[in-house]
């Protein structure tokens, strides 16, 4: 063995000489204060990598450099009230720019109980602890019923009295379950499914996917571990006298600390209980502010429940005592805020292995442990390369298939403290961590009731006083729990190593500009609105593109600033466009510098660009279209005739119209008149319009005009023409008439009747007797009597609009 260690330790330090003398690239800048340390971890964290105490940074080793670290670090975790103290030792070295591995052991742990009653494993069948008017025994348990190899009474949890549990080694299958509380001469094995005369045993049964059944031993969820009993009653017979106890205050579920799940002792102590290998892996440019990358690592345990000797080491609180160990991997990211603060964060998830003991009938699972997601959250100020104040948060949480756990706490982590690195590679740190979320007195519901009720069953043959309900309810913290008082912690680190020489500073030699070309040095700006160029020679393009030349010695990356004093630049770089919109006539400059990183330390170069006003302007005639549209038939004597100008382009204008015939009654003045046709039967109106307000000088055309006919007067017509007839005929007539009046609106009816009085009297009370009888509009007729002897006669006469009246 000790062979093998000195051949790991000369292996280890000749790769270190070997990655040590290969040539550096990316090296870490002088003027930069923040240096790199690896990380302490515990607590759920995995120490070795570079990072803070407990949260990895965006920063790995670059190739070559390494670090041995040790530390010391006390944290507090839930339930139990146990106080951890870990001393872990880690070595990291980097392989490439961007590949760190890393190395870490726990040399030595001491475990300390404060709170024994909280936790399961102190009431395996190999532990005792002092019990209230008991002394020093084995605790009150609630155990998954045992099982014999007949028909037991009683399946399910069971209540375990005090001092019940015979002292029984570990494995602890085939031992004795002792008598539960059964007085001298009555024997708990019938209960259970045993030969009369014989106490139950102690079993072990698989339990599916997760972890094994321990009829006797363990709780009723599976698993080694019983649930707890925190207070008892007393039960009395019928005299008065005790007759065993009942519990009031108890969980069916196991209670145990993940860190250390099997610890039965008050203080506990072990070394090199733990081992882990891993790997940093930075996925960002080593020079980018902005980081990101994973984490890697195994984990094994030197002990496991798989003999007599490893589950002594569990008990002691060693390790959870995983059988193949756990695997996790934890994203990390970066931010450079500023030169003096740095933002970092990690989420991680690891996945935990089931603790597995060996034992007769098989391999069984003690425990399925849960994996964990952790959360983490850092920052850190670099305030010079010496001092580094650091502040964390971090959570950890219990997730997937496990054995449930009555009291779990997914702990929370707050640390503050600082480094001081005495030189680059070497240095020491101290911080104050404190537990979050403690089960105190405060992390239980006050507001809620709880009640539990307990069946005491009548044993075999017994018929008096049995059986018996025990009910009992608590608010807020549970009879016999013992809260947590101590959420306070610390951490020590010292580490020392190995870092690359930074890169001095480098005199920069400054950017200089050769050439400035410009594709105008002068701009004519174009004429007012409404005038051109004659010779065509201006325009109002402003814009001028502008080509610089510059060079760099040391070829770092330029970039252009140009300053000018009117307009704007478009575009970024060496060719860009300055645009001069709006720009009065005059001269303007443009100054052109380049900066590579320093500012504008070079050579700079102006230009200069004259606007002046186009000086051979001269008019632009737009003459617009013109048109007079007039109505498209004959109009009417007297009514209204229209005449519209159509003026399209050029300038606004005035209107002046004249006719030749008649008057216009509306519209001078604008583009649309209206000429009064009254007396113009037959004749012809035509309307002339002349625009003004155009340029005389671009010979426009400015006249326009459109005829339009009047009809002539029309004249009354002869509809229908009768002597005596029958009513009837009579009626049709009238319906005849009525339909060229409904035909014609604006026209009038005139019926002319001849005859004597009495005739015309009777032809019109026919007619009238007609109109009534199809309720026809009398006002469209008018009557007109003509006195003769010639006999009867009716004429019907359609007077147009616009037409002279008939006379008889």
């Amino acid at each position: 063995m000790k062979l093998a260690n000195k051949a790991y330790i000369v292996t280890l330090l000749m790769l270190t000489f070997v990655f040590t003398a290969t040539a550096q690239k990316n090296l870490r800048p002088a003027s930069d204060p923040r240096n790199t340390s690896p990380t302490v971890g515990t607590g759920g964290a995995v120490g070795g990598p570079t990072g803070l105490f407990t949260v990895y940074d965006g920063e790995t080793l670059r190739k070559g450099e390494y670090t041995f670290s040790a530390a010391f670090s006390n944290y507090d975790r839930d339930p139990g009230d146990v106080d951890f103290s870990s001393l872990p030792l880690s070595f990291q070295i980097g392989v490439t720019d961007y590949v760190e591995l890393f190395f870490e052991t726990e040399a030595m742990r001491g475990v300390k109980v404060n709170a024994r009653r909280n936790l399961s494993s102190n009431y395996l069948p190999n532990s005792q602890l002092f019990v209230s008017g008991f002394g020093v025994t084995s605790p009150p348990a609630i155990v998954m019923a045992p099982r014999g190899p007949g028909n037991p009474l009683i399946q399910g949890a069971v209540f375990r009295p005090t001092g019940n549990q015979p002292f029984t080694p570990y494995p602890y299958i085939g031992g004795s379950a002792g008598t539960y509380g059964l007085l001298p001469g009555f024997f708990s094995g019938p209960q259970f499914g045993y030969p009369a005369g014989t106490n139950a045993l102690l079993s072990v049964t698989a339990g599916g996917n997760g972890a094994s059944n321990f009829p006797g031993i363990g709780s009723v969820y599976g698993g080694i571990l019983p649930g707890l009993v925190l207070a008892t009653t007393p039960l009395l017979n019928q005299a008065g006298a005790p007759a065993g106890q009942a519990p009031t205050s108890f969980t069916l579920a196991a209670s145990y600390n993940p860190d250390a799940p099997f610890i039965n002792r008050g203080y506990g102590e072990s070394a090199f209980n733990a081992f882990t290998v891993g790997g940093k892996w930075r996925w960002t440019n080593v020079n980018n502010p902005i980081s990101a990358g994973v984490v890697a690592y195994y984990r094994w345990y030197a002990d496991n429940a798989s003999d007599a000797a490893g589950f002594n080491q569990l008990q002691r609180g060693a390790s959870p005592g995983g059988n193949i160990g756990d695997i996790g991997v934890t994203m990390f990211g970066g931010a450079r805020l500023a030169k003096w603060a740095n933002l970092s964060a990690n989420v991680g998830f690891m996945y935990a292995s089931d603790v597995k003991g060996d034992m007769a009938g098989g391999t069984f699972t003690l425990l399925d442990r849960g994996n964990e997601l952790t959360g983490s959250i850092g920052v850190d100020f670099p305030v010079n390369k010496y001092f580094q104040p650091i502040v964390e948060f971090r959570s950890l949480s219990y997730v997937g298939g496990r054995t449930p756990n009555a009291f779990e706490n997914n702990p929370m982590d707050a640390i503050f403290g600082a480094k001081i690195h005495v030189t680059r590679y070497a240095g020491f740190g101290a911080a104050y961590r404190y537990h979050v979320n403690q089960q105190d007195r405060g992390s239980f519901n006050n507001d809620v009731t709880y009640t539990n009720t307990v069946a005491i069953p009548c044993r075999a043959g017994q018929t008096v006083g049995c059986p018996q309900t025990v009910t009992s309810s608590f608010r807020g913290v549970p009879q016999g729990f013992q809260v947590s008082s101590d959420p306070h912690g610390f951490i020590f680190q010292g580490w020392i190593g190995r870092r690359n020489k930074r890169a001095e500073a480098v005199v920069n030699q400054v950017a200089n500009v050769n050439s400035v070309t410009l594709s105008n040095s002068t701009i004519t700006i174009g004429c007012p609105p409404g005038f051109r160029s004659r010779s065509g020679a201006c325009n109002d393009n402003r814009t001028i593109g502008v080509a610089t030349s510059a060079s760099d010695p040391e070829n770092d990356v330029l970039t252009y600033n140009y300053t000018v004093s009117g307009g704007r630049i478009v575009g970024s770089g060496a060719n860009v466009d300055w645009d001069l919109s709006g720009a009065q006539p005059g001269t303007y400059t443009i100054t052109t510098a380049v900066n590579d990183g320093c500012g504008v330390c070079g050579k700079t170069d102006t230009r200069t660009v004259t606007i002046k006003a186009c000086d051979d302007c001269v008019k632009i005639c737009d003459c617009p279209t013109l048109s007079v549209d007039g109505p498209s038939g004959v109009t009417n004597p007297g009514s209204p005739m229209s005449f519209t100008a159509n003026v399209s382009g050029g300038a606004d204008v005035t209107y002046n119209w004249t006719v030749s015939e008649g008057t216009i009654s509306s519209g001078q003045g604008t583009s649309a008149i209206t000429v009064d046709t009254t007396g113009l039967a037959g004749r012809t109106v035509t309307a002339t319009v002349n625009i003004g307000g155009l340029d005389p000088n671009c010979n426009c055309v400015t006249s326009d005009s459109e005829s339009a006919p009047v009809a002539t007067k029309p004249e009354a017509e002869l509809v229908d023409e009768f002597q005596k007839q029958v009513d009837d005929e009579v009626k049709a007539r009238v319906d005849n008439f009525y339909i060229r009046l409904n035909n014609d609106p604006n026209a009038q009816g005139y019926i002319i009747n001849y005859g004597t009085a009495a005739e015309i009297k009777k032809r019109r009370a026919q007619i009238m007797k007609a109109i009534n009888f199809r309720k026809y509009d009398v006002s469209r007729v008018t009557f007109v009597d003509s006195i003769s002897d010639g006999g009867v006669n009716t004429k019907f006469y359609l007077v147009p609009s616009g037409a002279d009246n008939p006379m008889p």
